[in-house]
């Protein structure tokens, strides 16, 4: 498993008896598309959400989702204002990532 930030290798949970050390943080995301579902209430309008049709797991180890740059990009991904996997940049990353992983 790597950063998908900074491709660092990131390492599971550690326990002890009175601790534990967290390495990573996991974004369940993908690539996504808007569905509507129709509300049985009348004079309602469909709801609308993102529906996940290709899903990727993203890594974020501790020292990148330290970083408020970092947070934003995958708070903005995790809200629908703008995927994280936009552009041919982020697509050749992933691909890279499924590769190696």
């Amino acid at each position: 498993m790597q950063c998908y930030h900074c491709g660092r290798e990131v390492q599971g949970t550690t326990h002890t008896q009175k601790s534990y050390r967290v390495d990573y943080y996991l974004l369940h995301t993908g690539y996504t598309q808007w569905e509507y579902f129709l509300n049985p209430k009348p004079d309602t309008p469909p709801l609308r959400y993102l529906k996940l049709i290709q899903p990727i797991d993203i890594f974020t180890c501790v020292q990148c989702y330290g970083r408020a740059e970092i947070r934003q990009l995958l708070d903005d991904d995790f809200s629908g204002r703008r995927s994280l996997l936009a552009g041919s940049a982020g697509e050749q990353k992933i691909r890279e990532l499924n590769f190696k992983g």
